[in-house]
């Protein structure tokens, strides 16, 4: 069991009970918490196919361009199809 922290964890520690850290701290879960919910509901990423750092790094990727590639399509045809009711 350790007793004190790493520098580094304990400067994260402090860093972390500042307000102006908890605000942004309070909008991770509006920005990121959505697509890693989607990217283990939709894709089924809970556990990689593959073996090894380099190889489960690319099916990280596929992952989140697909990802990226199905929210783009979606903000372009809201975008069209407001501009053909206009």
């Amino acid at each position: 069991m350790r007793s004190e922290n790493v520098p580094v964890v304990a400067a994260f520690v402090a860093k972390m009970q500042t307000e102006a850290a908890q605000q942004i701290y309070r909008q991770r879960g509006a920005v990121a918490e959505f697509p890693n919910l989607w990217l283990k509901a939709k894709l089924g990423l809970r556990q990689f196919c593959v073996r090894g750092l380099q190889k489960a790094r690319l099916e990280a990727v596929w992952a989140c361009l697909t990802y990226n590639i199905q929210q783009w399509i979606r903000l372009c045809w809201r975008v069209q199809a407001v501009e053909a009711t206009t």
